[in-house]
Order: structure tokens, then C-alpha cells, then sequence
């Protein structure tokens, strides 16, 4: 079996999880989150959202460890729900192209929106406890987000694809595609 796996990114309440429900009963594949992926390997339940304000290189280790535990072997398909920068105590920072190369990451998907649909997701998910940001921060948040992604999907010379929510066709094809 030849296994692929997605890292499938944006910023945090763009809608990864919801366009991943959606795909996941057109096409066969492991949805595995970051977050979860971080928790599973602390051995602990974590506030999902106070990872981010957690030392960003232990927690990208346990993020790889994670995986490694989680993902399954049967799977042909794995998609990696995650965020290649996070809003932490210490501002913006980049995921380095390391972790997605030790992911073994085949493509990478940047999931975008508008940054007043981002801000009404953020704002309606009530058992979240997200930074709360303008729609000019959301933006530069997400420009950041996608230049990011695009940088390391270069640097590790591997598949890049910009998709908005509605495009869960083109997602599903994308991935059986690989």
C-alpha cells in the first residue's frame, strides 16, 4: 500500500474540520488533528486551545510523535488538520518545514475565507476559546498563513493547493489524485 498524507492548513476557524466532515463521506480517509495529535502524545486532556500559548517546539514534537502513534497503517489516505503558524504568547509563529517533512507530508492544502466568514465562525463556536481578533488581523493572519504553507510546500518540493470551504470536489480530487 502506497500511504499519502495531506497537511491540511489555515488559520483557526476557517472551517478545516467542517470542509474535512464534509469530503470525508465522498472519499475514504484519516482525519487527524493537531491539536488531538499534541494531547495524545502529553498523555494528558489539554485545553485544545491553550496549546498555542505552550513552548511551540516541544509542542511540535509531541505533534510528531502523535501522529506517528495515530496515524494507521491501513489507511491509504491520511489528512493532517493542523496550522503551519500559530498565534502563541510570543505572536506569530512559523511552523518550520521540518515537522511537516517528519509528518512525511505528500501535499499540503491551504484552506482560506474571508476574514468576516472566519471572524463569524470564531465568534459562533462557543466551546472554543480563540484570541479574539479584528478582520484586518484575521487577514494578515491568513496572508501570513498561506505564505507560510506555500514556503513549505517548496521548500520540501512537494504539491501546493489553495482551496476556499465550498471546494470539497476539488479537495476530494486533489487527494485521490496523489
Amino acid at each position: 500500500m502506497n500511504q499519502r498524507t495531506i497537511a491540511f492548513v489555515g488559520i483557526s476557524g476557517v472551517g478545516k474540520s467542517t470542509l474535512l466532515r464534509s469530503a470525508a463521506k465522498m472519499i475514504a480517509f484519516q482525519h487527524l488533528t493537531a491539536g488531538s495529535l499534541i494531547c495524545r502524545a502529553r498523555e494528558s486532556v489539554h485545553v485544545r486551545d491553550l496549546l498555542r500559548l505552550q513552548n511551540l517546539d516541544e509542542n511540535q514534537r509531541l505533534l510528531v510523535a502523535g501522529f506517528q502513534m495515530a496515524k494507521a497503517s491501513t489507511s491509504q489516505l491520511v489528512v493532517m488538520d493542523g496550522h503551519v503558524i500559530v498565534d502563541g504568547a510570543d505572536g506569530l509563529q512559523a511552523i518550520s518545514s521540518n515537522v511537516f517533512a517528519a509528518l512525511g507530508a505528500h501535499a499540503i492544502v491551504h484552506l482560506e475565507a474571508e476574514p468576516v466568514r472566519i471572524l463569524t465562525n470564531r465568534e459562533g463556536e462557543k466551546s472554543r476559546d480563540r484570541p479574539r481578533l479584528t478582520l484586518s488581523q484575521l487577514a494578515d493572519h491568513q496572508s501570513r498563513s498561506l505564505d507560510a504553507a506555500s514556503t513549505i510546500a517548496l521548500s520540501l518540493s512537494i504539491p501546493f493547493k489553495l482551496l476556499t470551504y465550498e471546494q470539497i470536489d476539488e479537495f476530494c480530487s486533489f487527494a485521490t489524485s496523489l
